[in-house]
Parts: structure tokens; C-alpha cells; sequence
């Protein structure tokens, strides 16, 4: 059995373990998952649906978001590019709901929308993503509502020079960690700090998580990887009142990384 899943209770393993007293119980833990890890070329496919799915709806969020538009209205374009889908590809509920940084919410890792406007010269980050047969693709990017003080646009140039790091490191053969430190050597250039990790494997799931509990791509982790893992690399820096978010969902090819998601890599000002 797996002792660490959503849907699997302690109730349910105490009727078990009554109604099977002679069987003998190990805990598989994520061995499943670790299974998961490494998608077949037909997985990778769906994931690229999932990832032009996500696409797209970021776009229709940056068309749709303005100051004194309600955040709860602006998710409700999103669900609905979401579930539309794009190009014949149909999508399905996402196992991460959208999720909108904005205002005292923007220090939040993973804070609900609000029936709050969106205000004048506010820094909003939007972690959205499209699913396209259970397979998830995430995407965040970051967008500045009118005029935004410099230290926004200068913490999204290292943030993104952080993440084109990353992503020429990222290759079969290499430790995650290794996969961090080329994050970090960018940070320290610009005397930036993160101690979280930068990213996870991601793949089929539902709510409330679609990452893999797998793969997390963090400071001194050792696990390799492989080619066709598939990645959520989320960089992002939590300031007070303010934050910035950039993320990408890529496939580990045997050339390097892949990126499924595709949408410009800077503040999108509106």
C-alpha cells in the first residue's frame, strides 16, 4: 500500500487490514510514482497537448487582465480556456487550480484568487497550466499592470537569466542539485536568495498537486535524470507586497531540455 497519498486513508487501511488479517503489509511508499518518472514517447505527446493547452491560456489571461478587473473574473476566463482547449486539443480540470500573486498574497506560495480588483501599477504572477488527457503542464509568468519600480524589472532579468541557466543544464546524466547550482550561481551575481527548491517532476494527476513527489530539483539532491522525465522548473523570488514567478514544463531529451511551454520570457506590462 502507499502510506503518503491523498485518497487513501488511515480509516481505509484499518478495514483493510480487518477484512485481510492473515496478508502481510509493506508500505510501497512512491514507488509507483518513481515509475511514473520517466514518460514513454506517447506520454511525452500528450504532455506537449497539455503544454500548447497552457499556452494558450496564458495568453487569454494577459488579454483579459487590467486594473478593477475582479481576480475571480479573470480565473473565470482561465478555467474556461482551460477546459476549451485549443486547436481541436480538448482540456480537463488542471490538478493545480490557477493560482494569482497579487498584492499582500504575492509573499504566498500557492494563495486562492479572491473577489479582490486588480489595482493600478501592482505586480501580479500567474501560475497557470492547461491538462490535456490527465497529463498537466504548468506555466507562470508575471505581469505589471501600469508603470512597476525598477527592482521588478531588474529581479525578472535575473530570474530569467536564471532560468535559461537552468535550462542549458538540465540534460540526461546530470544530479538535480547540479541542475540547482547553475541557478544559484546566477542568484549569487545578483546577490539574490531562494533556499526553496526550483522545480519537480510532473506529469498525469489530479487534484490537489500534479507534481510527482518524484524528482525536486534542489540544493545537494542526488537523484539523476533521465531522458523523457518531464519537469515543472518554477523560478520565482517572494517579496513583500510584490513577487516574480517564471516556469516552464520541459521533457528531458537526449540533447537537454525541451521546453513544451511557450510564451515570452519577460513582465508582460499591460
Amino acid at each position: 500500500f502507499e502510506s503518503d497519498t491523498y485518497f487513501f486513508s488511515f480509516k481505509a487501511v484499518q478495514r483493510l487490514q480487518a477484512t485481510l488479517p492473515g496478508a502481510s503489509w509493506v508500505d510501497a511508499d512512491l514507488l509507483v510514482n518513481w515509475c511514473r518518472a520517466v514518460k514513454s514517447d506517447v506520454e511525452i505527446e500528450v504532455m506537449r497537448g497539455a503544454a500548447r493547452i497552457a499556452s494558450h491560456v496564458m495568453t487569454v489571461a494577459c488579454e483579459h487582465i487590467a486594473p478593477g478587473v475582479r481576480q475571480c473574473d479573470l480565473v473565470s476566463k482561465v478555467l474556461a480556456a482551460q477546459i476549451s482547449g485549443i486547436d481541436g486539443l480538448g482540456g480537463d480540470t488542471t490538478a493545480l487550480c490557477p493560482l494569482i500573486l497579487a498584492g499582500e498574497a504575492a509573499a504566498t506560495a500557492h494563495p486562492m484568487w479572491t473577489d479582490a480588483p486588480f489595482e493600478p501599477n501592482q505586480t501580479v504572477a500567474l501560475e497557470l497550466g492547461g491538462a490535456h488527457k490527465r497529463y498537466n503542464a504548468g506555466l507562470a509568468r508575471t505581469v505589471q499592470l501600469g508603470q512597476g519600480p525598477q527592482k521588478v524589472f531588474d529581479t525578472a532579468k535575473a530570474v530569467t537569466e536564471g532560468l535559461e541557466a537552468v535550462l542549458q543544464t538540465i540534460r540526461p546524466g546530470i544530479c538535480a542539485g547540479d541542475v540547482h547550482r547553475a541557478w544559484q550561481d546566477v542568484l549569487d551575481r545578483y546577490g539574490l536568495t531562494k533556499e526553496s527548491r526550483i522545480g519537480y517532476s510532473i506529469g498525469a494527476g489530479y487534484p490537489p498537486d500534479w507534481g510527482e513527489h518524484t524528482v525536486s530539483l534542489r540544493a545537494n539532491e542526488q537523484t539523476i535524470l533521465e531522458q523523457n522525465m518531464t519537469l515543472h522548473v518554477m523560478l520565482g523570488m517572494w517579496m513583500d507586497g510584490w513577487g516574480i514567478e517564471f516556469s516552464e514544463t520541459v521533457a528531458v531529451t537526449a540533447s537537454g531540455a525541451e521546453s513544451l511551454t511557450q510564451f515570452v520570457r519577460e513582465v508582460v506590462v499591460i
